[in-house]
């Protein structure tokens, strides 16, 4: 009678424990909650353009000589509406990342030692597009390419 007693009340418990997973994966994954936050898509980027400057050659001054010529060759990625407003403005935009460049080079902001240092590059380019052409208008600065001749 023991036996059967306990055999009895293992069974209720366990009739009970899987009554109550099954609840619980039903109330978990079957049923729709009103507390989730619904996912809100951030909105399209705008469509963008890219309009490609001359190659900039800048010379790095040491004390007594001209040490090395820098070149750095440069894409600036603007809204399409934008494109052709910062395409008339080619040569004020190359005069200003000369402008940039050649004060970089002279504070040194933008040397690592002798080598350039491509992000402080960036952010001054980027800095000068925005005073030139609107900082609505100029959406990124991409430097491609950027040699250095030892003289």
């Amino acid at each position: 009678m023991v036996k059967a007693l306990i055999v009895l009340v293992l069974g209720i418990l366990l009739l009970g424990g899987a009554s109550f997973g099954g609840w619980f994966v039903y109330q978990k994954y079957f049923t729709v909650h009103p507390e989730e936050p619904k996912k809100v898509e951030p909105p399209p980027k705008p469509p963008t353009a890219f309009v490609r400057l001359a190659p900039l050659v800048v010379p790095m001054i040491g004390p007594s000589r001209v040490e090395q010529f820098v070149t750095v060759v440069v894409t600036v990625e603007v809204l399409l509406e934008k494109q052709p407003m910062v395409q008339a403005n080619q040569p004020r935009l190359t005069d200003a990342f000369l402008t940039a460049l050649y004060g970089g080079i002279a504070d040194k902001s933008i040397l690592s030692g002798a080598l350039v240092n491509i992000p402080a590059v960036k952010a001054k380019l980027v800095e000068a597009a925005g005073k030139v052409v609107g900082k609505d208008a100029v959406h990124d600065v991409l430097v491609q390419a950027v040699t250095q001749r030892n003289l």
